[in-house]
């Protein structure tokens, strides 16, 4: 009820009031909080940066028409994954959400891509928007709902680790069933802003996503790879992500 409310009063203040006059509430809002002490008026600016920034969210996926506008405007966030396929790869897209990732993989080369995930509504959109006939997107879990095969060249898992319990026994078994060439992986870093850091320390949740369960130092990400007996062959830090190409460690 109280969600409601909110958003109708949003929607009038929208109707009602002049952009400048909406500018100026929002700036004595936030002038009050000059006087309380530090950390609570932290904790509440923190709590409005929040909004913001899921609102700017909500905002940026309707400029791009349900894929949000990042997909266009961050340098490499798709090159990184294209530019390290190997030639006639067959590749596995886990987690591949609406399928932006597996559509420019195939755009980009000659692989045969399979991108699952288990939101229905996402695979939906992925099969209307990001159709290739070089794509199968399929619902479901990994390890029970991919079609039988032997192996894939490469596992891309973009924005997935840090959703997940047991990563390293999640990754061995990746490796041990499909026994891929390498993993692709990008995850965030918790230290991409300060921001972070204040929330820690205020007992507020960190992490830029409700569904995380960690965000990453580059020390945390390289001893869980070497956990999972990965071999770090590349590593880059680029939009407060680390990016990462992972071997397996051959078995003497």
């Amino acid at each position: 009820m109280k969600k409601t409310i909110n958003s109708i009063f949003s929607r009038v203040a929208y109707l009602v009031l002049p952009r400048s006059v909406r500018k100026y509430i929002i700036k004595l809002l936030i002038s009050a909080e000059e006087s309380a002490p530090p950390r609570d008026a932290i904790r509440w600016l923190l709590g409005i940066f929040d909004q913001v920034s899921n609102a700017i969210d909500l905002q940026s996926i309707r400029w791009g028409n349900g894929v949000h506008i990042k997909h266009e405007l961050m340098d490499g966030i798709h090159s990184f994954f294209y530019d390290r396929i190997p030639k006639n790869a067959r590749v596995l897209d886990l987690g591949c959400g609406i399928g932006a990732v597996a559509h420019s993989i195939a755009t980009h080369t000659d692989a045969q891509v399979l991108g699952i995930d288990f939101d229905v509504a996402q695979i939906e959109f992925a099969k209307r928007r990001f159709s290739h006939p070089n794509v199968d997107y399929v619902v479901g879990n990994v390890f029970t709902d991919i079609p039988k095969v032997e192996f894939f060249d490469v596992i891309v898992l973009s924005s997935i680790l840090e959703h997940l319990e047991n990563r390293e026994n999640f990754l061995n078994d990746l490796s041990e069933r499909f026994h891929p060439g390498k993993f692709l992986i990008r995850v965030p870093t918790f230290e991409r802003h300060f921001f972070a850091a204040l929330k820690l320390e205020l007992g507020l949740f960190p992490y830029t996503d409700d569904t995380h369960v960690l965000e990453y130092s580059p020390q945390i990400f390289m001893d869980e790879m070497k956990a999972a007996e990965l071999e770090i062959r590349h590593f880059e830090i680029r939009w407060g992500d680390i990016w990462a190409e992972c071997v397996p460690v051959i078995k003497t």
